[in-house]
């Protein structure tokens, strides 16, 4: 005799894989633009702008800093703003 038991809502698990699998396809859709590095760079950027967490947002910031930091090193004159063409 098999009993069975029916289930309500999702596991802890479940509900992490829906989110995996919802980020990997807002990557997709992303990486479906053809976006470059330096794009890919910004992006993350200016997704970390966006966390609750200061001292993680913080973190990310310092690295992608790092990053265009050394980029830009030899370029002088070079404007860091972002301008809306």
């Amino acid at each position: 005799m098999t009993t069975t038991s029916k289930k309500y809502g999702q596991t802890n698990t479940e509900k992490w894989a829906k989110e995996l699998s919802k980020s990997r396809n807002i990557v997709t859709e992303i990486m479906n633009f053809g976006v470059s590095q330096d794009q890919i760079h910004q992006i993350i950027n200016l997704l970390s702008l966006e966390l609750e967490d200061r001292s993680h947002m913080k973190s990310y910031r310092d690295v992608y800093k790092a990053a265009t930091d050394d980029k830009l090193e030899g370029v002088e004159n070079t404007s860091k703003l972002i301008l809306n063409s």
